[in-house]
């Protein structure tokens, strides 16, 4: 094994590796069946690891950003009056390296000002 994927590796505990390899079983199996078939180039390989890889990408962060915004999920005092304002969910399309995903942000609602402010552009948020 190449130096550089030991050093990928040893960011992740011997269960998620283990996880990762049972994922990669699990999808080359939906893919090629029992194994790929004998004339299946590496190129093609190593161009079906990254399509996965992306999709990963896509996953992980959409899992993350559930669970970031769960930060959100009670009033915030309102930045101009000081009253509470309630959250509410805000989706965007977010470029990333990937194409463009759905972004889901905390928008917050004061109903005295009439305004609406977004912690993690004011300072507010985490």
């Amino acid at each position: 094994m190449s130096k550089a994927v030991e050093a990928r590796r040893s960011k992740y505990s011997p269960e998620v590796i283990a996880k990762m390899q049972e994922l990669a079983r699990l999808i080359g199996a939906e893919k090629y069946g029992e194994r790929p078939p004998l004339k299946t180039t590496w190129a093609e390989i190593e161009a079906a690891g990254h399509e996965v890889g992306r999709l990963m990408a896509t996953e992980f962060d959409q899992v993350m950003q559930r669970q970031h915004a769960e930060h959100y999920d009670h009033a915030k005092p309102c930045p101009q009056c000081g009253k509470d304002a309630g959250p509410a969910v805000k989706h965007r399309d977010l470029g990333t390296r990937d194409g463009t995903a759905d972004l889901s942000e905390p928008e917050f609602r004061c109903v005295s000002c009439e305004r609406s402010f977004f912690p993690s552009a004011d300072g507010t948020g985490h």
